[in-house]
């Protein structure tokens, strides 16, 4: 047995044993804890090796010293005083040899020693626990087993307390690879492996190493050969470096590695491992207790990154949600801000997109000092992309209605830049009309959209327009359009919309349907603003508490049923007719 036996009154004489690796410092993961701030964090080592005990400076602020003179690394003899900073330890050490119980073998990482999961506790252990049982049954482990447990929950609570600050995952991989080489002076270098989505395989994403100039170890990537017991299986492994053959292990001896494996694992599924690898050179292994506590170390970090990744998640869900609002307000802009002013003839509008942004799009312009052209159409597909396409067609339209007149040919124009553009899979039905605000006579071309309906006053009735139809725009192109020309009487309303009416459904499944639009339309009052508001309260019982399926666009116009001219005439005096 070797012991390290504080002569400072300060550490009140306690006695420290050696039998593993002992770490010297300020942090709580220390096996000796000195809470002074001469002391580094991680200040020493003292490792059973060869030949008896070394002591190691882990590059420590104030030095390490044995009988005075300050190391590096040094084999330590009975009754050698070390000093930690203003520290003095005694080393007192029995003469056991522990060559074969601490040789270190050079070769590649590839042979499982042992895993975390329902095992055995180590003979040790057991058999602290039977004699410290047999001379006080009350106690059911020995003080050093004891130790060893509160040194890990420190462990765990400060490496905690270190990665729970911060939600940034570039910096909190930092962190966690900082706090694994503290807590593993034998490591060399450490890594984080991170699965890549596209591929499922364990791709690394962040290293360090303890010489920071000392460059990237030679081959970073995770063992094949480990894949089914870590990932697979979820558990945490050691590994040893070996030359050739393994050779056999006697009966007795503790098992431990160069190289450590523990899977970060979040609802049952592993999504990264944590990596620790000894230096080549390092005589002491890693052992089940350093495996035990890695395995607690990714469990932590498994909860950080999950919360980290919790939150870039929502971080890029409130940039969307901006940019959808931003885009919302683009699309408004497309649309009239102002219908047009005309005497005697009324515009209602009506427009509500299943999402931020939609696919329907209308509008209302002056082609000359008589004429307005109206556009109603409908891009196949919902959300950012259909809006994007609908407004490039609106302007498309405004062009070619400038250079044709008749609504077909303009229609043709069209449909001849949406398929020079080569956009395959997209489409867009609408109807384009000219309007003669004087004569009240329009004329109508109608590309694969819905038809318009026209409600009489004098008659009393609802006339559907099938005429003009052609294919929708963007899929034939030899397509040819047709028009049909139509007389607004006083009185009369033109109603235009998508397929978001007809489409319209309820909690039971139900469709608005062309049955429903057509009694909507032909009862009550036929001018625009009573139809409109009529059509959209039907709508409204009918879906209740239902989700809006699709976009919606309703245009409704219609000439007032005493109009300038006709006033006029009522107003005239009768003239009268004298005989000769």
């Amino acid at each position: 047995m070797a012991w390290l036996i504080s002569v400072d009154s300060d550490m009140s004489g306690r006695r420290f044993p050696l039998e593993a690796p002992c770490l010297v410092g300020r942090g709580p993961y220390n096996h000796v804890v000195i809470d002074d701030t001469r002391i580094s964090r991680q200040h020493a080592k003292i490792s059973p090796e060869a030949g008896g005990h070394v002591v190691y400076d882990l590059n420590s602020a104030n030095g390490t010293f044995v009988n005075d003179v300050q190391v590096k690394r040094q084999k330590l003899a009975p009754n050698d005083v070390v000093r930690f900073g203003p520290f003095t330890f005694k080393f007192e050490a029995d003469t056991i040899d522990r060559t074969e119980k601490h040789e270190a073998r050079k070769g590649k990482f590839v042979e499982v020693l042992t895993s975390v999961g329902p095992l055995e506790p180590p003979a040790s252990i057991v058999d602290s626990m039977d004699a410290t049982s047999a001379t006080n049954p009350g106690l059911p482990y020995g003080l050093s087993e004891l130790e060893d447990a509160d040194r890990k929950l420190r462990t765990l609570y400060a490496f905690m307390q270190s990665i729970s600050s911060t939600l940034d995952i570039g910096e909190l991989l930092d962190r966690i690879l900082a706090n694994l080489l503290d807590v593993f002076p034998a490591a060399d270098a450490v890594v984080v492996y991170l699965t890549d989505t596209s591929t499922g395989l364990m791709e690394p994403r962040k290293l360090q190493r303890r010489v920071k100039d000392a460059g990237p170890p030679k081959n970073i990537t995770f063992p094949g050969q480990f894949h089914e017991e870590v990932v697979t299986k979820g558990r945490a492994i050691l590994s040893a470096p070996l030359l050739g053959p393994t050779p056999p292990r006697k009966q007795g001896k503790s098992k431990g590695g160069l190289s450590m494996h523990a899977p970060i694992i979040y609802g049952d599924v592993p999504h990264g491992v944590l990596h620790v690898r000894g230096a080549d050179e390092a005589g002491t292994p890693f052992t089940q207790n350093d495996l035990d506590l890695l395995t607690g170390l990714a469990a932590q970090a498994a909860m950080a990154l999950q919360n980290a990744r919790m939150h870039a998640e929502s971080l890029r869900q409130q940039r969307l949600q901006q940019d959808l609002l931003l885009a919302e307000q683009i699309q408004k802009s497309f649309l009239p801000r102002q219908l047009p002013s005309v005497e005697g003839i009324e515009f209602v509008t009506e427009y509500r997109p299943a999402y931020s942004v939609g696919g329907d799009f209308y509008d209302v312009f002056w082609l000359n000092y008589d004429r307005l052209g109206v556009f109603i159409g409908d891009v196949s597909g919902k959300g950012v992309s259909a809006a994007l396409l609908m407004a490039r067609i609106s302007s498309d339209l405004r062009l070619a209605a400038m250079s044709e007149i008749d609504p077909a040919r303009a229609l043709g124009h069209v449909n001849r830049i949406v398929l020079e553009r080569r956009q395959p899979d997209i489409f867009v039905t609408g109807i384009y009309l000219t309007l003669d605000v004087k004569t009240h006579q329009m004329t109508l071309a109608n590309a694969g959209h819905l038809p318009p309906f026209i409600r009489r006053r004098d008659a009393g009735k609802l006339e559907r327009i099938d005429g003009g139809a052609g294919t929708a725009i963007g899929i034939f192109d030899d397509a040819e359009y047709e028009q049909v020309a139509l007389q607004l009487e006083p009185g009369d309303t033109m109603v235009l919309c998508t397929d978001g009416v007809l489409e319209a459904t309820n909690v039971a499944g139900e469709q608005y349907g062309f049955e429903r639009l057509e009694a909507s339309l032909g009862g009550g009052h036929s001018r625009s603003a009573d139809l409109a508001a009529r059509l959209q309260k039907d709508l409204r019982e009918h879906v209740g508490e239902a989700a809006q399926y699709d976009d919606l666009t309703l245009i409704v116009f219609g000439i007032a049923a005493t109009t300038p001219e006709r006033q006029k005439r009522r107003d005239e005096p009768t003239q009268s007719v004298k005989p000769i």
